[in-house]
């Protein structure tokens, strides 16, 4: 059901499936970049539409909401199923004579603000491995957010202005809600605010934030550092003037990557905390359980799960062709 030209398509199809180059024809799993593409006409989710219209140029859109039937074709039915990693976020079940589940990026876990991802049994499954080694296992959630709350309330105690930095879409949101629920008041980056304020659209409440003004932060009208609060920006600001202007700023990065040796240096942070909208090693695990595919594809991520799954004596391979890989049983 799965086939390859360029990009990832369903076979027999002019389905394509997040595909970064304008196609006449694509399923938009969500609203990342990485996802997206100027597409003649897209199906996506009415979240997704609206968020992907800041991005990119989309000519149609047919917006569905989650769990409704629909046809790409006539013999291919379909469904969208919540995926769980951003606002909108949505896999795709199709079925022809077999069935097939393409998860997108997805989370079983969900959030404060993204439920979690709903899934149904396929006979081949599309999955992304973006934390696709054992060593991806991430501590539970509340554990997290508490280290967070605890990092910010030593900044504001030591004089230092915490800076928390999650990708504009999707994470700062999580972010922001997450302190405010705490308590604190919220400054966020305009990247984030415009964002901010589409989730809002939406119906998503994330607490009370204001955007960023440099005369709240710098200069002689300063605000009291508790009075602005927080500030909430995007990781690429983190060598940025916008940072290094601060006299001794408590700077946190929320990401999976979190994990990995050195990450503190990686992204020029003082804190770095494993906070991802993806699946860890275990709920991939747990998705395949769930699903009970007979056959697997790998994409987005560590071609080496694919490789894990074979040792576990699942059917499995990597989803893009490698002339050094066997692909599709050929």
């Amino acid at each position: 059901m799965l086939d390859w030209q360029d990009d990832l398509k369903l076979a027999e199809s002019n389905v394509y499936l997040d595909s970064r180059r304008g196609r006449s024809l694509c399923f938009v799993s969500h609203a990342h970049t990485d996802h997206l593409g100027p597409h003649e006409h897209a199906i996506c989710t009415p979240a997704t539409e609206a968020l992907a219209r800041r991005r990119t140029e989309l000519q149609r859109v047919t917006a569905l909401n989650y769990c409704t039937e629909f046809f790409l074709d006539d013999r291919t039915e379909a469904m969208l199923l919540p995926a769980g990693h951003i606002l909108g976020s949505a896999m795709l079940h199709v079925r022809r004579e077999q069935s097939m589940l393409y998860t997108g990026d997805f989370r079983l876990r969900g959030c404060e603000i993204v439920s979690p991802a709903q899934v149904r049994q396929a006979d081949v499954l599309v999955m992304e491995s973006t934390y696709g080694l054992p060593f991806f296992r991430f501590p539970p959630r509340g554990q997290i957010i508490a280290e967070l709350l605890e990092l910010v309330e030593r900044a504001f105690s030591a004089g230092r202005q915490p800076i928390v930095m999650g990708y504009s879409l999707g994470k700062s949101q999580e972010i922001v809600k997450i302190l405010t629920d705490g308590g604190h008041r919220v400054t966020v980056h305009g990247a984030v605010f415009h964002n901010n304020q589409v989730y809002g659209e939406l119906g998503v409440q994330l607490g009370s934030y204001r955007r960023y003004a440099s005369e709240d932060f710098h200069g002689a009208s300063a605000l009291d550092m508790r009075e602005r609060g927080v500030l909430v920006a995007p990781p690429q600001v983190a060598r940025s003037p916008f940072v290094t202007r601060f006299n001794n700023p408590c700077r946190i990065i929320m990401t999976g990557w979190a994990l990995l040796k050195n990450s503190i240096y990686r992204f020029g942070v003082d804190h770095a905390l494993p906070l991802s909208d993806h699946a860890d090693f275990d709920e991939l695990m747990e998705l395949i359980e769930r699903v009970q595919p007979r056959k697997i594809f790998t994409h987005h991520g560590y071609r080496e799960f694919a490789e894990t799954l074979r040792r576990k004596g699942l059917d499995a391979t990597c989803a893009k062709k490698d002339p050094q890989l066997t692909l599709f049983g050929e």
